[in-house]
């Protein structure tokens, strides 16, 4: 696991207000210098903490939480990292609780979304027990 400072979490936090602000304005924000943000968004895209950049248009396209629950013996890890690159998979998590992983997902409608299903249960038909989709509403 990286390990997260607090310069870090300042950072996160205002690239998620604003994923387009300079390293000047952003120093100014989180109160360090341009070098210092320059280091940690480095640091932070090496280990992983930062992954891609995307861009999501409000009111357009379908955002949703996709709970995938595995059977027994199924090999979580190895899913998880294939479906993570897939097209419309933001990010991967594996969870503790009734879903084994949890798959955020962005694409551009139903027909995408379930298409997306579709090809996750031809993936693995053995290694699924189920899914269970929810469709986020709203974002704050």
């Amino acid at each position: 696991m990286p390990r997260i400072t607090g310069v870090d979490r300042a950072i996160l936090a205002e690239l998620r207000k604003n994923g387009r602000i300079s390293y000047v304005d952003l120093a100014k924000k989180v109160d360090v210098s341009e070098r210092t943000v320059r280091t940690h968004i480095r640091a932070m895209e090496e280990d992983g903490t930062i992954r891609r950049y995307t861009i999501r248009e409000g009111g357009i396209g379908l955002t949703a939480l996709v709970r995938i629950k595995a059977a027994p013996g199924a090999e979580i890890g190895s899913f998880g990292s294939e479906i993570s690159g897939w097209e419309g998979i933001e990010i991967v998590y594996e969870v503790s609780g009734d879903a084994d992983l949890i798959a955020l997902v962005h694409v551009d409608d139903t027909m995408s979304l379930r298409a997306l299903l579709d090809k996750m249960w031809l993936t693995a038909p053995t290694d699924i027990v189920s899914t269970t989709t929810e469709l986020v509403l709203e974002q704050y």
